[in-house]
């Protein structure tokens, strides 16, 4: 499996990229129009962008030359790893690829000195719950705040010690 960086210029490319993925998975988990919303909000190219100046990493995740998902963490200055986005397509997952990515991120954050990863996941994806807690982040607490348009970040933070 390989981590293929993006930068700034490829915001457009990734946004696109992650859209249909996105709503493949959280249209069915959420209330109509609130995943286009969400999306539109968190991961439009203008979002992309300004997260890669905040130190977030960007790029896509391959597997025996095809690309099969896109990722984003941030290192944190006070130690902690931040995964911010870990996506694969339909077809890739069920394989344990998604495990495999996680782990290569866990890799990251150790060379990286990180001493702690991190995690926020809709409390409705049941499926990334459990693959979370089977790669070892046990340590989680529920979380709810307005997402704006009359919806709500709704979920888990989940963490694990490294």
């Amino acid at each position: 499996m390989e981590f293929v960086r993006k930068g700034q210029d490829d915001a457009e490319e990734l946004s696109e990229y992650l859209h249909p993925i996105w709503l493949e998975v959280f249209d069915p988990l959420m209330s109509p129009g609130e995943a286009e919303y969400k999306f539109m909000a968190w991961s439009n190219p203008d979002e992309i962008r300004a997260s890669m100046r905040d130190g977030h990493e960007f790029g896509y995740i391959f597997e025996e030359g095809e690309r099969i998902g896109l990722y984003s963490y941030h290192v944190q200055d006070d130690g902690r790893f931040f995964i911010s986005k870990l996506y694969l397509e339909k077809r890739y997952r069920g394989r344990g690829l998604g495990r495999k990515a996680l782990d290569i991120m866990f890799d990251i954050a150790r060379e990286n000195g990180c001493t702690e990863a991190y995690l926020n996941v809709f409390h409705n994806n049941d499926h990334a719950f459990r693959m979370y807690l089977k790669a070892g982040m046990t340590d989680y607490s529920r979380y709810r705040g307005s997402a704006g348009n009359g919806y709500y970040r709704d979920g888990y933070t989940m963490r694990m010690k490294l």
